[in-house]
C-alpha cells in the first residue's frame, strides 16, 4: 500500500466513471488493506444503486460516513423494519456526514446523479461475517429492489 494517497479531482472523476459503468452502480477505492483494523475508503454511487438494509452485529464495528460529493438519503431502521430516522446528507450541508454504533440498522439511497462518500470503519473486513441484512427488505437483485429505491427516495423530497 503506498504510504501516501491524495483524494483530487482524478481520482475521484475516475472512480465516478467507473462508478456510472458498473453493474451495481457503484464502486469503492480502499485507502486500506483487507486485513488493517481501520478501514476507510471511498464509496462513489450512481443513482439508483441499491443498497439493502443491513447492520454489523455479528462483527461488531462503529462506522462513519462523510460526504464528499453530492447528496444520499441515510436511513436507519427499528428491529421490525420500520424507517426510525432519515437523513439527507450533502456536501454542501448542513448535515455531511454520520457516525453509526455497531448494530444500529441503515441504508442509504443516491439522491444525486452522482455521490462521494468517505467511510470508515473497524477491520479487518471478512465478508462472511462484516453484514447482516434486514428480512424485511429485499436483497441485490430482487425485482422489488427499484420500488424499494423509490420508497426510499420518496422520503427525501
Amino acid at each position: 500500500m503506498q504510504e501516501i494517497q491524495i483524494i483530487d479531482s482524478d481520482l475521484i472523476g475516475n472512480l465516478i466513471t467507473k462508478a456510472k459503468q458498473a453493474e451495481r452502480k457503484r464502486t469503492n477505492h480502499n485507502f486500506h488493506e483487507q486485513k488493517e483494523v481501520y478501514q476507510r475508503f471511498l464509496n462513489v454511487l450512481s443513482k439508483n444503486t441499491y443498497i439493502s438494509p443491513h447492520r454489523h452485529l455479528s462483527d461488531p464495528k462503529p462506522e462513519t460516513f462523510v460526504v464528499l460529493e453530492g447528496e444520499i438519503g441515510f436511513l436507519i431502521f427499528s428491529e421490525d423494519g420500520k424507517i426510525l430516522q432519515t437523513h439527507k446528507l450533502s456536501s454542501n450541508g448542513p448535515k455531511r456526514g454520520i457516525d453509526l454504533q455497531p448494530g444500529v440498522w441503515h441504508s442509504l439511497v443516491c439522491l444525486s446523479d452522482v455521490a462521494v462518500c468517505f467511510e470508515g470503519k473497524s477491520g479487518p473486513y471478512d465478508p462472511t461475517v462484516d453484514k447482516e441484512f434486514h428480512p424485511s427488505y429485499p436483497l441485490e437483485g430482487d425485482p422489488t429492489v427499484t420500488q424499494t429505491i423509490q420508497s426510499f427516495e420518496s422520503l427525501f423530497v
